[in-house]
């Protein structure tokens, strides 16, 4: 071979070198470029761990023809909700060309793994999607890589089929982050995209806290509670790999600002109370759920007014590009609707009128407007159904059951159906006392009157079951054993007539002391005053009959509002302690005000009033008063319980000035007053009255009884003296009685320009026929007689004839008259009876309706009379309100008898302001 042949291979093995050597040092370096593209799936994190990478597959559908469409949509649908949630997902093409370039007809757990290796992954995930009914059901295989790790089953189902394919994908991805997730640590939580609102807002719904364990359960928790705020129309949670850390960020987009709110249609509602009853206001952000909430609020106020078929239609308009919307609320408030018929289905027994007594609703009326009725209030049917019961239960009804309530709105009004079922009447069979007895059979028997009733063979009522029951409970509480429990017991006998056997278990218990007694809820009124009413007291036995007369005096005095007992065990169990707890009203007025009574005429009033003044308990009142005929100026002033003893003393000063029709008088003067009690109920009063007056401007044909004192100043020098029982449950009474017998002495011995001995006798019952039903009778006398002098002075004397006393006749017009000038000179034997039946048809402001029938006389001894022309009766209604401003009463009465004239009047309205008898 030559020289130039063997130089031609060392030619071309130099210029392979050359060219080898330049492709090395223009070629980029590899680690280079993997730092400048987009990271791989196998990037690592700051931590140095690699991140996951998911394949996701495509998934086998078998189902409805729905379905099919998701064998190539499902795998991409997956794949973004994946990679919202913060993981990396290899891209759709990716795994499409990987299957094409694999010929992969069939996925198993080889081929996944297989398929994940060559997509660069570090797991991927396949399974079936199928519907069974209306359930879609999803189950997935999750498959890391590497063979040495398990697959993962995760099962999804969802409720709705197809259509909640978005649903149980979210679920489905939030189950796979949590595979990755839940060991991770969290840097931070934050939320981003909130304008109006504060990010606090959303905070304060996610439980989610840095350093917690991120679990995707808890976050789709999260999620849905930060929907239910109705403030965003978008919310996604993502975590972000940050370099110190996995933080986990909420996305939010808010709904339009509220730029205002107006409303079209209302005129029974100001639009003013129906923006203040609103959640939703100017400023605020867009809440649909609080929209709906405030729609229910404004209806709620159209019902109470009696606007059952009113509508509200919001319409919103977006504005500022969506960024604003104003909300227009179109109101259509209907007729105003009142109960027309009031109905009970399926009483055959009973009469539906007697049973409509029972209940507090019923249709509208001529006198609605004072009563209230009419007008459905929605708690009131729940009360009804229980009182049509209770009246089924009290005539033998035992199976009755009452359904619910039918309501139906029309354009008449509202009708209301009550469905009944009687079932069978029961008759009273065998009544027994067992168990614990304190006394003999037949003295515990005396308590209860179902055994009466059983013996007469009427029906069983368990409203005097149930006062039985309550009868034993207290006898036994009286003797000291306080937690007795008295368990009626109903056993209907299964054969023959329907009828009921009664047993009443009695369980005594122990008998108990009274460690202490405690009060609570006082924040004006001293313990003093409260425990000086007490009857039962620190260290003694414990007495039901002294509780309840302890209660019934606290309630009377006129300070709360409430006051009730409760019994509280101690570490003995033979010992309690006694917690009096009071709710306190106000005790104290400032009043001012124009009234008009049909004697004295228009007349205006003030009065500053404090019956519990420094919380001692003490009386004190100044009033000044104006009228036509009347002025007076008072001041009282009185201590129930002087250094908390039993005696009471009070003093009276007044100035007045009083014009009667045939002269007027001038009197300055007061009383000094005391009172003892002399028995649990009884009470012995005395005092002193010191009046100087004057009369003048007197008549030209004034009677010479009334001249005889127009001379100058007089003085009245009287002691008084009165003893009261009063068993009276409470300041407003429903039952008990109320006697006093009262004396004046004026002259004589006490000096004085008047002499007189003045005698009266009173007597007073109330009698509950039924809750807010009272009968209430009174009957009052009195006598004067001479005191050394011939004559008894003419004011003294007895003035009869009105709303105090006998309705329907003009005021002091029942008085006999001077027999020569014809003068009203006053009686002195007086006399009158009031029978009256209280109805209380609201309550809450205190409006009583009263009917009553009045009968009286009132004659003088020294002239002649005969008592068919001097008795006056009369009969009429009353309506009395209790007013902030005092007590009101509105009074028309009808004269019976004729007058001294021989005619009969026509009936008389009458009114004043001040106590009721």
């Amino acid at each position: 071979m030559t020289k130039r042949a063997r130089c031609l291979p060392d030619f071309f093995a130099f210029c392979l070198l050359f060219l080898l050597a330049g492709a090395c040092f223009f070629v980029p370096d590899a680690s280079a470029a993997s730092r400048t593209k987009k990271a791989t799936p196998a990037q690592r994190t700051s931590s140095g761990e690699v991140q996951p990478t998911v394949l996701v597959l495509p998934f086998q559908v078998s189902g409805s023809q729905q379905l099919d469409a998701l064998t190539d949509e499902f795998p991409a649908l997956l794949g973004k909700r994946l990679a919202d949630k913060g993981m990396r997902v290899i891209p759709h093409e990716k795994m499409q060309k990987l299957l094409v370039s694999g010929s992969v007809s069939t996925i198993d757990l080889t081929t996944a793994r297989k398929l994940a290796k060559d997509a660069g992954a570090t797991h991927t995930v396949y399974g079936t999607i199928s519907q069974i009914g209306d359930s879609l059901s999803i189950d997935a295989r999750f498959v890391p890589v590497s063979s040495t790790q398990e697959a993962k089953v995760i099962a999804v189902e969802q409720e709705g089929g197809p259509t909640n394919i978005q649903a149980a994908t979210q679920d489905l991805s939030s189950r796979i982050s949590g595979q990755f997730l839940r060991t991770e640590a969290l840097a931070g939580v934050e939320v981003r995209g909130t304008k109006v609102l504060d990010p606090e807002v959303v905070l304060m719904r996610i439980s989610t806290r840095k350093g917690d364990m991120l679990d995707s359960s808890t976050t789709d928790k999260e999620v849905k509670r930060i929907w239910e705020l109705g403030y965003f129309s978008d919310v996604r949670v993502e975590v972000e790999h940050r370099p110190e850390g996995s933080v986990l960020v909420y996305t939010v987009v808010e709904k339009p600002r509220v730029e205002s709110i107006a409303t079209e249609g209302a005129s029974a509602l100001s639009e003013e109370d129906i923006l203040a009853a609103m959640g939703s206001k100017a400023g605020s952000i867009l809440n649909e759920k609080l929209l709906a909430e405030d729609i229910q609020k404004i209806l709620e106020l159209y019902r109470k007014d009696g606007f059952y078929l009113a509508t509200v239609e919001p319409r919103t308009e977006t504005r500022q590009g969506g960024a604003a919307a104003a909300i227009t609320l179109t109101i259509h408030e209907g007729k105003k609707l009142y109960i027309s018929k009031v109905s009970i289905d399926g009483a055959k027994e009973l009469s539906e009128s007697d049973i409509k007594g029972e209940m507090l609703l019923s249709e509208r009326s001529m006198i609605s407007w004072i009563t209230g009725t009419g007008v459905l209030k929605e708690e009131l049917i729940e009360r009804d159904s229980a009182a049509i019961s209770s009246y089924y239960l009290d005539r033998g009804f035992m199976d009755v059951t009452v359904g619910a309530a039918k309501i139906d709105y029309t354009e008449d009004g509202i009708e209301i159906t009550f469905p009944i079922s009687e079932g069978q009447r029961y008759k009273l069979g065998d009544v027994k006392l067992v168990g614990d007895l304190i006394d003999t059979q037949e003295k515990l028997e005396t308590l209860i009157v179902l055994d009466n009733l059983a013996k007469e063979n009427e029906y069983f009522k368990l409203s005097a079951m149930q006062d039985d029951a309550r009868k034993l409970g207290d006898r036994y509480a009286d003797f000291g054993y306080a937690y007795a429990e008295v368990t009626p017991r109903t056993m209907k006998r299964t054969e023959g007539d329907p009828i009921v056997d009664i047993v009443y278990i009695i369980d005594k218990k122990q008998k108990v002391y009274v460690r202490r007694v405690i009060v609570e809820g006082n924040n004006k009124t001293r313990d003093n005053v409260i425990l000086r009413e007490m009857r039962l007291t620190d260290n003694e036995a414990f007495d039901g009959s002294k509780l309840r007369r302890s209660t019934e005096r606290l309630n009377k005095l006129g300070f709360f509002e409430m006051a009730e007992a409760e019994l509280v065990p101690t570490s003995n169990e033979d010992e309690v302690d006694l917690k009096i707890k009071v709710k306190e009203r106000p005790t104290g007025a400032l009043m001012g005000g124009i009234g008009y009574s049909t004697f004295s005429s228009v007349g205006v009033t003030g009065t500053l009033m404090e019956r519990n003044l420094w919380g001692k308990g003490y009386n004190v009142a100044l009033q000044a008063a104006f009228s036509g005929r009347r002025d007076a100026y008072t001041f009282s002033f009185t201590n129930p319980r002087l250094n908390d003893t039993n005696l009471s003393i009070g003093t009276d000063l007044y100035h007045l000035r009083d014009d009667y029709i045939d002269y007027r008088k001038r009197t300055t003067g007061g009383v000094l007053r005391f009172g003892y009690p002399i028995g649990e109920y009884t009470t012995l009063g005395w005092g002193y009255r010191l009046d100087a007056y004057e009369l003048y401007d007197l008549e030209d044909d004034a009677s010479k009884l009334i001249e005889k004192y127009a001379t100058g100043q007089r003085f009245s020098s009287v002691a008084l003296g009165r003893i009261v029982r009063d068993t009276t449950n409470r300041e407003r009474p429903t039952s008990g009685n109320i006697d006093s017998i009262g004396f004046e002495y004026g002259g004589g011995i006490l000096a004085g320009d008047d002499d007189f001995i003045a005698l009266t006798a009173e007597h007073q019952t109330y009698y509950e026929l039924a809750q807010d039903h009272v009968l209430h009778a009174r009957v009052k006398g009195s006598a004067l007689f001479n005191n050394g002098s011939d004559e008894v002075p003419v004011f003294e004397r007895f003035w009869m004839g009105g709303i105090d006393s006998v309705r329907g006749y003009d005021s002091r017009n029942l008085v006999p008259r001077d027999p020569l000038t014809g003068d009203r000179i006053g009686g002195t034997r007086m006399a009158f009876a009031n029978l009256e039946y209280i109805w209380s048809i609201n309550n809450e402001v205190g409006v009583n309706l009263v009917p009553f029938f009045d009968i009286g006389f009132n004659i003088d001894k020294d002239n002649p009379y005969t008592w068919s022309d001097e008795i006056k009766r009369s009969y009429g209604m009353e309506l009395r309100w209790r007013s902030p401003m005092g007590d009101l009463r509105f009074s028309y009465g009808i004269p019976l008898d004729e007058d001294r004239r021989g005619k009969t009047t026509s009936g008389r309205f009458e009114f004043s302001m001040g106590k009721f008898f």
